[in-house]
């Protein structure tokens, strides 16, 4: 996985600070973000998040925020330190 752009973390914060943890449609997104974005980088970007599991589908159509902190220690954290885990005991022994 690659890291986040400005853009993704910028409309991540712009979809907060509108949303914070309710549930909203796509094209409520999309209208928070056309002052600012294209159709197309808002769609795209709104996908990789998707993707990268900032944004979750609660039901149908419905999609959640997920806390940025919850993100970085639980997904990302965990999956970095149990590489580098296995990477520091080898070179240990």
């Amino acid at each position: 996985m690659r890291w986040f752009k400005k853009r993704e973390i910028i409309i991540y914060s712009l979809l907060f600070s509108k949303f914070k943890y309710r549930e909203f449609t796509f094209l409520d997104a999309i209208s928070v973000l056309l002052p600012y974005f294209s159709k197309k980088v808002s769609k795209g970007s709104f996908r990789y998040l998707i993707k990268a599991g900032l944004i979750v589908n609660s039901k149908g159509n419905l999609y959640r925020l997920v806390d940025l902190n919850e993100y970085l220690l639980t997904d990302l954290g965990y999956t970095y330190l149990k590489k580098r885990f296995t990477r520091r005991r080898k070179t240990l022994q």
